[in-house]
């Protein structure tokens, strides 16, 4: 076999395995890489054609030359003879174009290489663009078959079924998972770059919270067949996963079919990533029954939400606040506080949590100020009654809500809405002072009974 037919025969096979628009573009990429090499053969390009027979998978390469009775030696390259030209054209005449296929012998070294150089880029982009093409539509799942190829500051570099690159960045690696040369691993796609970046295409995860949704997804047929879903899902990889998880038949508990007969489907999953610790609790729309199931294995005894202003971003937020058994506050954080932080993922909301103690003894601080409406001297019964209706049924109420709330109710005025506030913030006060001069008067009977206790026992040691 000619070493020209072997050149024609990778190009057809190059243009024939690709798909769609790039056959048309393979096709350009081949003539702009013969211009240059005719170019650089004889100082001018010739013309061109390159056409692909989709029947019989035939790529034809033609220069278009024009039939002429003399040749100018200096467009020997461009032009041909009457006599010649009827062989590939029984009816061509002077002045006629005739395509003549070329021949790779008549190029010298050098076009060669130019040649060469242009159709292993046109390989190598053939060859990106078929992957762009089949993997763009895959974003999300699982990638079997990857064999790790190196692994280079954090960086793992594989290979995909033995041919396509692809890249594991070190933002994308679970804590503590490493590594070898020649070691399988089960990755999702979570980036497809372009055929025109230099870097492996395929970006892929074994961090992201979907490689845990697609491995039981694999795990769990009821998943596809809408049995059960996963409805929220928080992930610290290579630590702990939280999964919130609900089923549309009430026959089917979601929790059970994901931990599976004696925990094999939920022990599987953790296999696969190397032991990384995974809760599954129900989904509800309640937030605060979820954030009771999120902070698992803790015990929350309460839980409340609350607005304040973010000190960072200086907006509002929501943050819920539970409490739980004093002795139990760190196996609600967490190590690192990686329990409360993830349970806050979960949920939509951030989590702080607190020990019963100090939830008591706030309780108990706020009941001792608290001031109520029927104190007021500024509010009568009807009023009071109104107001409490309203939700104003302490002076705390009134301070902490906006004026324009406290003016919907009825018989309340501007005036009357200044006189309230005025009164409130007045009577908290007073009360704040009489509560810390209680405090300050049984913090010293305190001491002058431990002063007396220690003088009787002097007296007895005498």
């Amino acid at each position: 076999m000619s070493e020209n037919y072997q050149r024609i025969e990778a190009l057809a096979a190059v243009i024939r395995e690709s798909k769609g628009a790039n056959q048309e573009l393979l096709l350009e990429w081949l003539k702009r890489g013969l211009l240059e090499a005719t170019e650089n053969e004889f100082g001018t390009p010739q013309n061109i054609k390159v056409t692909w027979d989709q029947k019989t998978d035939d790529v034809n390469i033609v220069a278009l030359m024009k039939v002429v009775s003399d040749i100018e030696p200096e467009k020997a390259h461009l032009q041909i003879t009457r006599r010649k030209a009827r062989k590939y054209n029984p009816e061509a005449d002077i002045g006629d174009e005739v395509g003549v296929p070329i021949d790779f012998d008549d190029f010298g070294r050098s076009a060669i290489n130019v040649f060469r150089k242009e159709f292993h880029t046109l390989e190598r982009s053939a060859e990106r663009e078929k992957v762009y093409e089949e993997y763009s539509g895959r974003i999300g799942q699982l990638i079997p078959r990857c064999v790790v190829q190196q692994v280079y500051r954090n960086r793992v570099n594989v290979r995909i079924a033995g041919q396509i690159e692809a890249l594991i960045p070190p933002e994308e690696r679970a804590r503590g998972e490493r590594f070898e040369h020649g070691d399988t691993v089960l990755p999702v796609l979570v980036e497809v770059l372009s055929p025109e970046s230099t870097e492996p295409q395929l970006v892929l995860s074994r961090a992201t919270p979907i490689l845990v949704k697609r491995l039981f997804e694999r795990e769990a047929p009821e998943i596809d067949e809408g049995v059960v879903q996963i409805k929220a899902i928080a992930r610290e990889a290579g630590v702990r996963t939280k999964i919130a998880v609900a089923s549309n038949d009430i026959r089917v508990d979601a929790v059970g079919t994901f931990v599976g007969m004696k925990g094999m489907r939920v022990q599987s999953v953790m296999r696969e990533l190397n032991g990384e610790r995974i809760d599954i609790v129900p989904w509800t729309i309640d937030k605060k029954l979820l954030v009771t199931s999120a902070l698992l294995p803790a015990t929350v005894l309460r839980v409340v939400m609350e607005k304040r202003i973010n000190q960072e971003t200086e907006e509002e937020e929501t943050i819920m606040i539970a409490t739980v058994p004093d002795d139990e506050i760190g196996r609600a954080k967490g190590k690192g506080g990686h329990n409360v932080r993830l349970a806050g993922k979960l949920v939509g909301y951030r989590i702080e949590v607190e020990e019963r103690s100090l939830w008591e003894n706030r309780k108990k601080w706020e009941d001792m100020l608290r001031v109520d409406i029927s104190e007021f001297e500024c509010v009568n019964d009807k009023l009071a009654e109104r107001l409490t209706r309203a939700g104003f049924d302490s002076a705390d109420t009134l301070i902490d809500c906006p004026e324009e709330n406290i003016l919907k109710v009825q018989g309340v005025g501007p005036m009357k809405v200044k006189k309230l506030l005025k009164e409130a913030r007045e009577l908290i006060d007073s009360r704040k002072k009489t509560v810390e001069l209680k405090n300050e008067e049984t913090r010293n009977a305190m001491l002058e009974d431990d002063a007396d206790g220690a003088c009787d026992t002097g007296n007895a040691v005498e």
